[in-house]
């Protein structure tokens, strides 16, 4: 789980990568998934105001979610994953939704309708022909971080945010995944797959024990080895019995338990590392419990299994505190953050996946592999690390990729309308469109 301190770098003393199980070191890791870019991309920045300041002419449509104030907004990304990618956004003037935790049901019911109607919509054989997407692998998900002093997966906006990503054939085929063993850039390695990744799916896994999960649903093992043999991404997997499962009223109760035991596990964890449960201020990170204390509090959880426990304390012996000269130094070097600090609190990715690939037939909404993925993170700088292309996990870089030319600009636009289309023009549990334009 995450914990936040500065991990020991070198010396005579463990580091954090000892904390990989020893067949993660031969998982296929993508350094660098090709995305889109436009030839004048905006400055990034942080949203700190209103989405409709901040988006501007990228927002789509606003979807009104029945008997709720916020709305769903529909952008398409100044930053594309993809070329064939679309963004749903919580969209509200006065409260920043950042996650399952203070979003409402009925919200994240139209999120889920929205996800599956992007699945159908892919499911129409004339959508696969028309856009070449016979070949191509779709993803849907979004991230959970609170953290304010360092990147993380939920940087630049902190309100909670849907992608919608499909990477067609050329780009899944177009770079051989490495091993990751030969990702020498610590730092790129470590967000590739998090040190902490197969520890956290089995502490989540453990906690997940005392919860009942909806009919038809199942959690795999930690099991790197079956991870890089079925191409599937690292983390806590949830299998699922369908797509039309994100339908219903109990996908959105697995999305609230995913959510609460990470958020209660976190707290319990952080109480033994630190003797408190509480997230620091920004530039703030809490002193550890020396480990005698630290193993006592790790033997009262009596959930945690033998296999955990010893491996969190394990994560103890290569955890140091962080000084006050050392944080003031961090806060001037982002690049030294990313690498030397870790996360300020709870940090996930959840994601919808299957290793299915998009074909005119069968369709893909007729899978009969689906995954709910939570990827857990100690240090990792990015939100989302899909398995695309042979890779396990994937690092999108959205700085060398190739320009988008006009064709390619005319091509999502048609794409991106052609879904609100569907969207718009779905019967929906919560959904109308009140943006005021035809798509």
């Amino acid at each position: 789980m995450n914990l936040p301190f500065i991990p020991t770098q070198g010396g005579s003393h463990a580091t954090l990568d000892s904390l990989y199980p020893p067949a993660a070191w031969q998982l296929p890791v993508n350094p660098a998934l090709p995305a889109p870019r436009l030839p004048a991309p905006p400055v990034e920045r942080q949203n700190h105001g209103d989405y409709r300041e901040y988006y501007g002419r990228n927002v789509l449509a606003e979807l009104d979610v029945a008997g709720r104030p916020e709305r769903l907004a529909v952008i398409n990304k100044a930053w594309p994953h993809s070329l064939f990618d679309v963004m749903l956004l919580v969209a509200d003037p006065q409260t920043v939704h950042t996650g399952v935790g203070d979003t409402a049901d009925p919200t994240l019911t139209a999120l889920l309708h929205a996800a599956h109607t992007y699945v159908r919509f892919l499911s129409q054989p004339d959508t696969v022909r028309h856009f070449d997407l016979a070949g191509a692998q779709l993803v849907i998900g979004f991230n959970h971080d609170r953290t304010l002093d360092r990147d993380n997966g939920q940087w630049w906006d902190k309100t909670m945010h849907w992608h919608l990503n499909v990477w067609p054939r050329s780009v899944r085929t177009a770079v051989r995944p490495h091993r990751l063993v030969d990702i020498h850039d610590t730092t790129l390695r470590r967000s590739l797959v998090d040190p902490c990744a197969y520890l956290a799916h089995q502490v989540m896994a453990d906690a997940l024990a005392r919860s009942p999960l909806p009919d038809g649903c199942r959690i795999l093992p930690p099991d790197p080895t079956r991870d890089a043999a079925r191409g599937l991404p690292v983390g806590l997997k949830v299998r699922l019995p369908h797509w039309r499962f994100t339908t219903t009223a109990a996908c959105v109760t697995l999305l609230h338990t995913l959510h609460d035991t990470a958020e209660h596990t976190y707290a319990a964890l952080r109480q033994a590392f630190t003797g408190s449960p509480a997230m620091c201020p920004a530039w703030q990170r809490p002193p550890l419990l020396p480990t005698p204390r630290v193993a006592e509090h790790l033997a009262a959880l009596d959930w945690l299994s033998p296999a955990a426990r010893h491996d969190l304390l394990r994560l103890r012996l290569v955890l140091r505190d962080v000084t006050d000269r050392e944080l003031r130094l961090l806060a001037g070097r982002r690049d030294l953050a990313n690498r030397s600090l870790t996360l300020g609190g709870l940090s996930y990715n959840l994601s919808l996946v299957t290793p299915d690939l998009i074909a005119a037939a069968p369709i893909l909404a007729d899978t009969d592999e689906l995954y709910l993925v939570m990827q857990l993170k100690l240090v990792s700088y990015v939100g989302h690390s899909p398995a695309v292309g042979g890779a396990v996990a994937s690092t999108i870089d959205r700085h060398h990729g190739p320009l988008l030319t006009g064709p390619d600009r005319r091509t999502r636009h048609d794409f991106q309308h052609a879904y609100l289309h569907a969207l718009t023009r779905t019967p929906a549990p919560a959904l109308t469109d009140t943006s005021g334009g035809t798509p």
